[in-house]
């Protein structure tokens, strides 16, 4: 913990150290400050209107000496006269013929302003208002308009100012854009975005509704999308094209998390109300990113500074939360939240459902016959901090910090010889990162980033045994520390270059104490990894073609070894409606989670991270090629998308295996191959959509017996559909889930009399029952008073309540009798959300 804390207080400090400079430096640059600068020197007096010389800006310039080499370089720069009026007092009034007219600035994706724009005509240079609008002196017909914002594409037009057009809106593209652009919007519902480059984006601030979910969680959102499933409903257990879950590279604001979660697994750990964006990708990641050899999972908060505050409180039936946004001056700004668990004051049924669903078949349930009573507590909280300043018109500095925690307790009493005993189990996970964040933008094509992070994961129990009189401590505890330098420029019109260096420590911690008998085991590893990347981004002159190529070489320390990644990304417009996608990748990584034993961690958060060694234990590597077509006509969306992906070097210990295999301690591979089909139709305020998934996921463990045999994951079919409906602050959303039933190892028939240990029949050779599983959700926006809206909405989680079994697995009791055991998705699970907005 020392290194972690000194760490993030030196990244803290570092960026604190711009606070106080970067003030001067923006507010050098405003026509204010300069008048008020000129007022001190000179002992004068400027009269004028506030609202006409706001956001003008000055540009840089020499020191002049006399007042009135300042008045003539006025002049010459902005759209007004400087006249004494007396000797003292000097009038600033708009230049003969000049007339007020608006132009604004938009975000070509989300239509909304762009509060950090500038305008420039001819020498005059302008900076828009919180909306992203330019009220500006113009004295032509036809003006040449130059706008540009920090992150966007600069934009360059003719405006006739005779029209009577309310105010013209120039709509500028992303950086990203330009080499990606969107290939639909609104993807099943508003706020999806799919990109050419085969990314879809989940934009919160512009988010529908989805089936089952009264607000947005940040993983569970993913559910919905085609590809990815979750076998045991858990977002802390995403399978995305068949991979476990330590496979996806979860990044939060450039940092890596090592836990995803709260409630073990039930919502996510991040709250989506701080979460501006996620992005997805399955294949064909940008070089840029290492790590995740099954998907990439990228969370980024807001990066806009704001002009005024802003606040909202929430309440469900599990959480409530509250999130602050507060300008600290024209060009830094601080957003915070809080959310915490709310049973300590009512456990209502929605916390009924899940405690049932997260405790089932563990040391929580699984009482023993001396134990009379029993009690337990459970809260969970989380909180985040976002400080951004806009340090120059080319400088940007962001720093944030990042903290949840989860803890569990399980008190039980047993009375013997009229004297009670106590025994205490404890379960703790708490997650911390922070990092600094700079960028500056060289020129208008050419930017570097540089970033600095470190992040902690600490999961801790203490479960204590009535029958053995035992005392179990376990810990599991991950650190890493990071630099990521990045360059991105403009090569040529139509092809661009990024290229950048990683350097990575990640250490892990694994002990076990017991007190009866006494024994103690700790492990501690730790990785250096350094890595550089480059990727050149093509798009032809007529956009049908988009080509992203690139390479990722990663050294790591321990292992003495270089492994080269390819990376290439392709989409090509074959017809005005048809596109052709084409991804393929190497990736690699050294982290993973394993299982040792299922009671592990009482039995609820059984997977501890591992490091990759020589011994045995490989570095995990993937090979991962799809193809597909995009299909888009006004209102329909038909995406077809066929896949391959090899991963080799996954241990059985990582698996979860509860047959024969579940002490086996080798490394193999797997492969899944397969198809995703989609159907998405838009109609005004009505969307619908369709997804079925085929694959076959099959093991390769070469000392195993059989080698060969279907995955864990192995989930044939999966049926998705939903439907929406939007209209005046109403959002309607229902939609069905079904997938045929999950691999699962039966006894054999064939056991001895009394069986020391149960014979199973072939690995994975059966199949549980299918799984179904309807939803529906609700909400309504209205305005309360003038500045303070409200949201209310209600869902149901399987409206039908069926009884979908995610795993079923066999243990010998104490007279060798095998008994059988099934965990259960969640029942009919109702939720409320009401949130106030000021």
């Amino acid at each position: 913990m020392k290194f972690i804390n000194r760490f993030l207080f030196i990244l803290f400090a570092f960026g604190l150290s711009f606070i106080s400079n970067a003030q001067k430096i923006e507010k050098a640059n405003e026509l204010l400050y300069f008048i008020n600068t000129l007022e001190k020197e000179h002992n004068v007096l400027f009269s004028y209107a506030d609202d006409e010389i706001d956001n003008i800006i000055v540009p840089r310039q020499k020191k002049l000496s006399s007042l009135e080499e300042n008045l003539q370089f006025l002049r010459e720069v902005t759209p007004f006269d400087y006249s004494y009026h007396s000797e003292s007092n000097i009038l600033i009034i708009p230049k003969s013929g000049f007339k007020i007219f608006c132009i604004a600035a938009k975000d070509k994706l989300t239509k909304k302003g762009i509060a950090d724009s500038y305008l420039k005509i001819n020498k005059y240079i302008f900076h828009s208002d919180s909306n992203g609008q330019f009220k500006i002196p113009i004295n032509a017909s036809i003006v040449d308009v130059f706008v540009s914002a920090e992150g966007y594409i600069p934009e360059q037009l003719q405006i006739d100012t005779r029209k009577k057009e309310c105010c013209p809106v120039f709509e500028l593209s992303p950086f990203y854009e330009v080499l990606d652009e969107v290939l639909l919007k609104n993807f099943l519902t508003s706020g999806i975005n799919k990109f050419t480059s085969g990314i879809l984006e989940i934009n919160y601030e512009d988010f529908g509704l989805l089936p089952g979910l009264v607000e947005p969680d940040v993983l569970l959102s993913l559910k919905s999308l085609p590809g990815i499933t979750s076998r045991n409903e858990s977002v802390s257990y995403l399978n995305v094209r068949g991979g476990t879950h330590d496979q996806n590279l979860i990044l939060w604001d450039g940092i890596k998390m090592y836990h995803t979660s709260h409630f073990f697994g039930m919502i996510s750990a991040f709250n989506p109300y701080m979460t501006k964006k996620v992005k997805l990708i399955k294949n064909g990641t940008s070089s840029k990113f290492g790590d995740g050899v099954s998907s990439l999972i990228d969370m980024q908060t807001n990066d806009s500074i704001v002009s005024d505050f802003k606040a909202e409180v929430g309440l469900n039936l599990i959480n409530t939360d509250a999130i602050i946004e507060s300008p600290l001056s024209q060009n830094s700004s601080v957003e915070f939240s809080f959310r915490k668990s709310i049973n300590s004051l009512w456990e209502s049924p929605t916390y009924d459902r899940y405690f049932d669903k997260t405790f089932q078949n563990t040391e929580v349930t699984n009482q023993d016959s001396q134990v009379s009573q029993q009690n337990n507590d459970f809260s969970f909280y989380d909180s985040s901090f976002n400080y951004k300043n806009k340090l120059s018109n080319k400088d940007y500095l962001k720093a944030n910090l990042f903290f949840s925690h989860d803890e569990f307790s399980l008190n039980r009493f047993d009375i013997e010889r009229n004297s009670v005993n106590t025994r205490s189990s404890d379960l703790n996970q708490t997650n911390v990162a922070g990092g600094i964040y700079y960028k500056r933008n060289w020129t208008k094509t050419t930017n570097t980033e540089i970033q600095l992070y470190g992040s902690k994961y600490n999961q801790n129990s203490i479960n204590a045994d009535f029958l053995d009189q035992q005392r179990l401590e376990q810990i599991n505890e991950v650190q890493e520390i990071g630099l990521r330098v990045n360059l991105k420029t403009k090569l040529y019109k139509n092809i661009a270059l990024e290229a950048g260096y990683q350097l990575n420590e990640t250490g892990i911690l694994n002990s076990e104490e017991i007190d009866n008998p006494g024994f103690f085991r700790r492990t501690q590893n730790s990785i250096l990894t350094n890595s550089v990347y480059s990727q050149v981004n093509y798009q032809s002159e007529n956009s049908r073609l988009n080509l992203q190529l690139g390479g990722r070489l990663n050294h790591f320390s321990k292992f003495e070894k270089i492994v080269i990644e390819p990376r290439f990304n392709l989409s090509y417009k074959l017809f005005d409606n048809l596109f052709l996608e084409l991804l393929a990748e190497e990736k690699s990584q050294v982290t993973s989670q394993v299982i040792d034993l299922q009671t592990d961690f009482l039995g609820v958060e059984n997977r501890r991270w591992v490091l990759s060694n020589l011994d045995n234990r490989p570095i995990i590597q993937s090979q991962q090629i799809s193809t597909g077509f995009n299909y888009i006509k006004p209102s329909w969306f038909f995406n077809v998308d066929l896949f391959y992906k090899k991963v080799e070097g996954i241990t059985t210990q990582g698996q979860g295996f509860q047959n024969q295999f579940r002490f086996s301690q080798d490394h193999g591979n797997y492969e899944v191959k397969g198809i995703d089909f989609l159907i998405n139709k838009n109609l005004n305020r009505i969307s619908s959509w369709v997804s079925y998934s085929l694959s076959e996921n099959n093991y390769n463990f070469e000392s195993l017996q059989p080698s060969r045999f279907h995955s864990n994951l192995d989930i044939r079919h999966v049926i998705s559909t939903g439907l929406t409906y939007e209209q005046s602050g109403l959002k309607l959303s229902a939609g069905f889930n079904w997938h045929s039933g999950v691999t699962v190892t039966f006894p054999s028939d064939d056991q001895p009399l009394n069986p020391e240990e149960i014979l199973f029949e072939a690995p994975n050779s059966r199949r549980l029952s299918d799984y179904f599983r309807l939803d529906f959700s609700s909400t309504y926006t209205f305005r309360i008073f003038n500045k303070v809206r409200a949201l209310a909405g209600f869902s149901m989680w399987n409206v039908l309540g069926n009884s979908n079994v995610y795993n079923q697995f066999y243990l010998l009791d104490e007279a060798q009798t095998i008994q059988s055991f099934t965990q259960n998705g969640l029942d009919f699970t109702p939720n409320f959300v009401f949130r106030l907005r000021f």
